[in-house]
């Protein structure tokens, strides 16, 4: 890889990082939940709009974006990196996007910074992808053809630990509802079916049924409305659950296991039941081993230190639609140490995301991001060794039931 080219991509992320941080607090300072990331989505593209990327907004979807630099034309080499910006309920950025959105932006600095100096290397896109918290953002450009034409993409996501290529689990949601019958609970109790029974008794059917599913497989979930008044028997209750598993066959096996969770809870308890499994599903990442291995040379020249531990290695990370993205073109999403012991979706990580000592860790990872887009770019071997990894995945079909389940 050129020295020069090399040089000049960490200075253009160099100089701008007092930017970026005042970027990154933006963001942070602003918390949106998915689709509602308006104020996000303004200044990412006011931002890299100044620094000379022609801009799209409002793509796609309303939050939606995407910024491009370089002609593509002619062998250069089509890069794609991706931000995100939803924040979670109450927490904030407990998952860090804002400091993720930092680290891509950079990275796409760096990376103009060399086209700019070879414009036959290729071009960079920046997709602003909104709603990662279970909108499914991604989901959606997939659908409208957004990663045609790119050669591959990366996106970096915080944590407490560096891992070049971390578990993630393929995700199914499914809203469940019972229905009783209203009555009153001390006059004529007898004259009702108890809908909160119901769920009840489905939330004790699957944490029984935990004690018999492997470690990888997870399903949690919660009473999203348990009724009215403690004098009323409750007629409607609702309920969501997320599964979720390394494989997609594990997964479908978990989706009937759950379903039957339902059902017999209804069947206890007299009420009718229904769920919904909902569109969207999010599967695992395939990391591009090529990829991976080069983010992981840069970033530990750069002084990241990457963990050893087996089972953090092999602890997932949770789920996200980065994994849609990596059953259609090749991708690297790499985990980068915040400098805390905090775990995510907790408050302590909403405020480690917006402490001092998580600056230096995002400018290497993007640096490291922007080193491994150059080397890739420089070396056409590379980006056919890349391309010959990708193929030999198989195409992902989704075997999980999507739409509505009734049980009279």
């Amino acid at each position: 890889m050129s020295g020069d080219l090399s040089s000049v991509c960490s200075k253009a992320i160099g100089d701008a990082k007092d930017d970026l941080n005042h970027l990154s607090n933006e963001i942070w300072k602003n918390p949106e939940l998915a689709f509602q990331e308006t104020h996000a989505h303004n200044v990412l593209t006011d931002f890299l709009e100044n620094k000379g990327f022609r801009v799209e907004r409002n793509f796609i979807k309303k939050t939606g974006f995407r910024a491009t630099y370089g002609s593509g034309d002619g062998d250069g080499v089509h890069v794609c990196v991706m931000c995100e910006y939803d924040a979670l309920p109450s927490l904030g950025h407990a998952a860090g996007r804002n400091l993720s959105s930092e680290a891509s932006v950079a990275a796409a600095l760096g990376i103009q910074a060399a086209i700019k100096q070879q414009q036959k290397l290729g071009k960079v896109t920046v997709l602003g992808t909104p709603a990662t918290e279970g909108g499914g953002g991604k989901l959606d450009m997939i659908n409208e053809g957004c990663f045609d034409g790119i050669d591959f993409a990366m996106l970096a996501q915080p944590l407490n630990e560096n891992i070049a290529a971390p578990v993630t689990l393929n995700i199914l949601r499914v809203r469940v509802s019972y229905a009783g019958k209203a009555a009153h609970a001390s006059t004529q109790p007898w004259e009702g079916k108890n809908a909160l029974d119901a769920a009840v008794a489905c939330y004790s059917n699957v944490a029984l049924m935990r004690q018999q599913l492997k470690p990888t497989w997870k399903i949690n979930g919660i009473i999203t409305n348990g009724g009215l008044k403690p004098n009323i028997i409750p007629e409607e209750t609702e309920m969501l659950f997320y599964l979720r598993a390394p494989e997609q066959t594990d997964l479908m096996f978990l989706q009937q296991r759950a379903t039957a969770c339902f059902v017999a809870a209804a069947k206890a308890t007299g009420c009718e039941v229904n769920f919904e499994f909902l569109d969207k599903p999010y599967h695992n990442v395939v990391h591009n081993s090529v990829l991976a291995n080069m983010y992981k040379k840069h970033a530990e020249a750069l002084g990241l230190q990457f963990s050893t531990d087996e089972e953090v290695l092999q602890c997932s990370t949770g789920s996200t639609d980065m994994g849609n993205v990596s059953h259609v073109i090749p991708c690297v999403y790499p985990a980068f140490d915040i400098k805390t012991q905090a775990p995510i979706h907790t408050q302590a990580f909403t405020e480690a995301s917006s402490a001092p000592e998580a600056q230096q860790p995002v400018l290497q990872c993007a640096q490291a991001m922007a080193m491994t887009a150059l080397e890739v770019m420089q070396q056409s071997k590379i980006m056919s060794d890349i391309r010959n990894e990708f193929e030999t995945i198989d195409a992902v079909h989704t075997p999980v039931i999507a739409g509505t389940n009734p049980f009279p």
